[in-house]
């Protein structure tokens, strides 16, 4: 009977942990949207557009440097 004890005493602390982890959580749900809508986003916008560009001009530097002892 101790045994059963001392094993309900040591889940008891740790399910009311996780409980108490999850009432601090909750409402950040919101900050991750506002988080992914604010910044992930718009960082995707500004490569999607920013991308081809960058890739033109890395495409003309290697000619460039390919071509040079040639000109």
């Amino acid at each position: 009977m101790t045994s059963v004890d001392s094993v309900r005493g040591s889940l008891t602390p740790a399910l009311s942990q996780t409980e108490r982890g999850r009432r601090k959580r909750s409402g950040l749900a919101s900050l991750d949207y506002v988080l992914i809508l604010g910044v992930v986003l718009p960082m995707v916008a500004f490569i999607m557009w920013a991308g081809p560009r960058v890739m033109g001009l890395a495409y003309e530097m290697v000619c460039l440097l390919v071509s040079w002892p040639f000109m």
